[in-house]
């Protein structure tokens, strides 16, 4: 994927984006590139679904720090309809084209709300889920099923681990450090002597083999401290670099008592979340689709027991918000 994003940067190509409030007329892209035409690349067929339409509001690029700017549906037969964050809603048709650039093809795609370009960027099957476009990769379109993790997914207490001598770290490690990342982004990191260190946890990914994978980049100021890989399936565990020699594990420590949606108060939207949680866990569950889905530090919040997300937590939530 970075050496993709390479080739579009250097050849400077000004994409139209979809703004955050209100739309504006694309500008033409200003790279000198060649057209050519495939039956095979330029169906619909590959790009019908939900997209996620992402933008920074950083200096970073949009896979390191991604904000949401809403949700575009593209459908089969050439139309899309986009919903942004604020509430309002566009529509209109989608047209594709092919161009080379850098002796690598990719797919042109441009969404027109009447006469009016809404939306410019390339596509290549090497990121088969994502649409970039706009200078330095400052927005995209990411398949709403690749965009499956925020910040609120790792709020909470972690520990460091290391692996011990020359052992596998599932078999042997020793405790090097701890580290609390809290729902603004921001971390603070201590050491095994106590000395800390803070800065912003940006929660993005990358593209690898295809699959978009999840990734925390840890920065301190300016500096990139450490970068980290993810998977939902292992939602308590967050591991750094190739060899996986080093991994965060989570604390099971609750931050609020009764605070589910981890927004830092308890009161009647807790006790929702917990039902929903646990009467629709594909949707509100850990992992769940919704973005408001229970997180595992929120689980950890919730068990007002100890023994486990039930009901009866949630009306212990409920009696504590009575005073009972």
């Amino acid at each position: 994927m970075k050496n993709l994003v390479a080739i579009i940067a250097a050849f400077g190509i000004m994409f139209s984006a979809f703004p955050t409030v209100s739309a504006y007329a694309a500008d033409t892209a200003s790279a000198s590139v060649s057209s050519e035409t495939s039956v095979e690349t330029t169906d619909m067929e590959h790009l019908a679904g939900e997209w996620k339409y992402q933008y920074t509001n950083t200096t970073m690029p949009v896979y390191v720090s991604p904000s949401d700017g809403g949700t575009v549906v593209i459908n089969k037969d050439g139309t899309y309809k986009f919903s942004r964050t604020d509430g309002t809603v566009s529509s209109g048709k989608v047209e594709l084209g092919l161009y080379t650039i850098g002796g690598q093809v990719f797919q042109s795609i441009s969404l027109y709300e009447g006469q009016e370009r809404m939306f410019g960027g390339y596509y290549h099957s090497d990121d088969p889920d994502i649409i970039y476009h706009g200078n330095n990769v400052a927005s995209r379109l990411i398949r709403k099923s690749s965009a499956v993790v925020s910040i609120k997914d790792f709020v909470g207490s972690w520990k460091e681990q290391t692996a011990d001598t020359n052992a596998d770290i599932e078999v042997s490690f020793k405790e090097t450090g701890s580290c609390e990342i809290k729902a603004d982004g921001t971390y603070v990191y201590t050491d095994a002597s106590g000395k800390t260190s803070s800065g912003i946890v940006y929660v993005g990914d990358e593209t690898i083999g295809g699959t978009v994978i999840p990734a925390l980049r840890f920065y301190n100021g300016n500096t990139l401290e450490r970068a980290s890989s993810y998977h939902p399936s292992r939602a308590d565990q967050i591991y750094f670099g190739n060899g996986a020699r080093v991994r965060f594990v989570r604390d099971p420590k609750v931050m609020l008592s009764g605070d589910a949606n981890c927004d830092g108060t308890v009161d009647m939207s807790d006790v929702v979340l917990v039902m929903q949680a646990l009467t629709n866990p594909n949707k509100y569950g850990i992992n769940g689709l919704s973005d408001k889905h229970l997180t595992p530090q929120g689980r950890i919040n919730a068990d007002m027991d100890g023994s486990g997300l039930t009901v009866g937590d949630a009306n212990a939530i409920q009696n504590k918000l009575l005073n009972k």
